[in-house]
């Protein structure tokens, strides 16, 4: 079994012939018939990529690319998409929202760009820093 991303038909190609070349034959024979059989494929692989981009076509317009699994026996799938964002160690579940005049705005700004951070890194840094305040 091998995963790989494939953007056009070559990139199909090139996954599903490295799936095939693992095979090794024991006999003369058995190396005949793989030639045969690989030229087979050859001649497939452009029907076989039209047709899984077109069962897949809404994944391949929003992405550009599939991202396809092909076991050894030479099926393939496409790879499930993962939901979401992966979940943070620390998950911050509290939202606040702010209004802020053109002044303190712009302050924050001028914080932002001289720390290199994004506003919510700021405002949390600024507010990290009141514990050690004394009241």
């Amino acid at each position: 079994m091998k995963e790989g991303r494939c953007y056009e038909q070559h990139d199909f190609q090139v996954l599903i012939l490295s799936v095939f070349n693992k095979r090794r034959p024991s006999t003369e024979k058995e190396k005949w018939e793989l030639q045969r059989e690989y030229l087979r494929l050859i001649d497939r692989i452009p029907q076989m990529w039209e047709e899984f981009v077109q069962k897949h076509k809404n994944i391949y317009d929003r992405f550009g690319y599939l991202d396809v699994i092909v076991h050894d026996d030479l099926t393939y799938e496409r790879k499930k998409l993962k939901r979401g964002r992966p979940k943070e160690e620390k998950t911050r579940e509290h939202r606040i929202t702010v209004r802020l005049d053109d002044e303190l705005y712009e302050l924050l700004q001028k914080y932002c760009r001289t720390k290199n951070l994004t506003e919510s890194e700021a405002i949390r840094e600024l507010i990290g820093q009141l514990k050690y305040k004394i009241w």
